[in-house]
């Protein structure tokens, strides 16, 4: 059993869980009308920290100054800090491990950085907020667009589940800038004014500043707990292998995800759903599609985006902590913002507080790249989900025994040198070569003319990926659930998002591009590799500090062992930064 032992919330609405849950109950908002925020020439509605706030709560737990720490930093060490002195325990052991889930963590750092050059970088961030806890581990960043707090979640019980770990404290974290902002701006998908999920009449999204932090540990289904502790039940990630940047008209991913985590139990039994709601006429409609054609229509369904606006990275740290606090206070949320509900399929949208004597609830997830997650999770106050049955693939419970042996089918490795394919090599860079990835895509006869619209880090892992199941024997025009694509890196996106940089770098020179910015997410590449080759199964993207043979091994068995139907993966390390490229994908399957 995984289960919950503290938790925390800050946000520009309050400073801790309980705080954030009163205000929300009050119907409050910090989310406002700005002119000129950031220097943007496009106002917005969006909610920010008060920094003075945030400074003086964090500077209480520092001795020696706060100069040296970014927002972001700051933000997360503060909800960390919190959601640690409740749990009760010490985070400078070796039975301990952070997990940072963030989009963007530092990236405004690209446009002024008074700090040493590894500061954007997202392993730098989990690293600076680990060491502050004098942690020994390495910490691990799950950056997968806005499904990312709860891909950490369902990371955080893996690593319990096999990792040897004792405690996972999650955090998710997310700060605004000028960056995040004007690529949003650039979709057209922010509103300007309040946002209103699941309404007929809604106009896009509002985006919002946020730290939350869980800490997760592990126990049998003997445990005693103490009443109104948060346990998690089940998790799934699932790809809709359809876009990169639009999610699937039939709910397809989502579908798959909430049908694997509901296996073994009784949907009548779920008090709400608490939903992505992003107020985006595609996303709502999606949702509200996978919601029906999984029978939940009748169950209660709420959004908090028109409390704390889209909190990305952070999201579903906060919405799951929020969620609970209503669970155990007998309460679902209302959707602030929404008058009228209007979606492709009708499904039950609570507008207003109202109460519930249910004790589980699903968190519900979407992002770019195709990705899609669900989690279960219950109220230990009175059990009304029953013990997770062994078909339950995205049970989340301890296993003793591991899974049937994995076999490494294939192998490829590209440098910028040449290409390698099971230790032999295919093709060595000629000197006075042009672009060596699209030489090596004309090399190989691949036919896809999408490819050069992508980024260097999507051709890359796509060129390896073509590579490696280029002769499998598949359904190629069929959705692979059982397929899954977990790759990790060093840089995230941070080759396309000095590119992306340099199109919003000053009044002169503002030209933000959707094709640039859609790139900005570092799991786009395992959204690529999904569409190209309809792979529905679990699509999910780590970053660490340098390549590790010991991680990437990790991952591969934690993944196959949390999700016995996975027949499939592409897994491992895609990198490409500052013109440097070092990928190095391995196709595995069971047996």
């Amino acid at each position: 059993m995984i289960y919950s032992i503290g938790d925390s919330i800050i946000s520009p609405l309050a400073m801790t869980s309980r705080g954030n849950f009163e205000a929300v109950l009050r119907g409050e908002s910090r989310l406002q009308y700005y002119e000129h925020a950031f220097g943007l020439p496009e106002p917005c509605f969006i909610s920010l920290f008060e920094e003075e706030r945030l400074n003086n709560t964090f500077s209480a737990l520092v001795d020696f100054g706060i100069e040296g720490y970014t927002k972001m930093e700051k933000a997360a060490i503060v909800a960390a800090s919190q959601a640690i002195e409740e749990a009760n325990i010490a985070a400078d052991r070796d039975n301990v491990i952070f997990i940072l889930s963030t989009t963007k963590g530092n990236v405004d750092l690209l446009e002024h950085n008074p700090y040493e050059p590894e500061r954007p970088y997202l392993w730098r961030s989990a690293q600076i907020i680990a060491e502050f806890f004098d942690n020994p581990n390495t910490p691990i960043v799950v950056s997968n667009a806005c499904i990312s707090g709860c891909a950490a979640q369902i990371a955080a019980a893996n690593q319990l589940r096999f990792g040897g770990y004792k405690y996972a404290v999650v955090i998710g974290a997310e700060t605004l800038s000028k960056f995040i902002i004007s690529g949003f701006q650039s979709f057209k998908a922010l509103s300007k004014e309040r946002c209103m999920p699941f309404d007929a009449n809604r106009k896009g999204l509002n985006l919002g500043e946020a730290a939350a932090a869980i800490v997760y540990t592990i126990g049998d289904e003997s445990t005693t707990l103490p009443d109104d502790t948060l346990i998690l039940r089940a998790g799934a990630i699932n790809n809709d292998a359809n876009h990169i940047s639009g999610p699937s008209r039939t709910g397809e991913g989502l579908l798959r995800a909430i049908n694997r985590v509901l296996q073994g139990h009784d949907p009548a039994q779920i008090a709400f759903l608490n939903a992505h709601g992003t107020a985006t006429p595609y996303n709502d409609d999606m949702e509200s599609v996978a919601i029906t054609r999984a029978n939940l229509q009748d169950t209660p369904v709420n959004s908090l985006k028109g409390y704390f606006g889209h909190t990305l990275g952070a999201a579903g740290v906060l919405e799951t902590i929020m969620a609970h606090q209503a669970v155990k206070n007998h309460t679902v949320i209302g959707t602030l913002g929404t008058v009228n509900p209007g979606t492709a399929n009708k499904v039950n949208v609570t507008l207003q507080n109202q109460p519930t004597n249910g004790n589980a609830f699903m968190k519900l997830i979407s992002g770019f790249g195709g990705s899609n997650a669900a989690l279960l999770l219950e109220n230990s106050n009175k059990s009304t989900i029953p013990a997770v049955e062994t078909h339950n693939y995205a049970s989340l419970q301890p296993q003793s025994t591991r899974r049937a042996s994995l076999s490494c089918v294939s192998s490829c490795h590209i440098t910028n040198d040449n290409v390698t394919v099971n230790g032999e090599t295919l093709i060595t860079r000629k000197e006075q070569c042009g672009n060596w990835l699209s030489d090596i895509y004309h090399a190989i006869g691949m036919q896809y003319p999408k490819f050069f619209k992508m980024d260097n880090l999507c051709k890359a892992g796509t060129l390896a990926a073509e590579i490696l199941l280029r002769n499998v024997d598949f359904d190629r025009e069929a959705v692979k659930p059982d397929w899954a694509v977990v790759l990790m890196n060093s840089a995230s996106s941070l080759d396309d998002d000095r590119h992306y940089q340099t199109t919003i770098q000053d009044a002169d020179n503002y030209y933000p591009s959707p094709a640039v910015f859609v790139y900005t997410l570092a799991n786009i590449v395992t959204g690529e590799i999904a569409i190209r080759h309809k792979l529905g199964g679990e699509s999910s993207f780590y970053v660490f500090t340098t390549f590790s043979e010991e991680s990437v091994q990790q991952i591969v068995r934690q993944t196959f062992d949390a999700n016995p139907e996975f027949t499939h993966i592409l897994c491992g390390w895609v990198d490409y930064d500052a013109g440097n490229c070092d990928v190095r994908m391995r196709l595995y399957k069971v047996g």
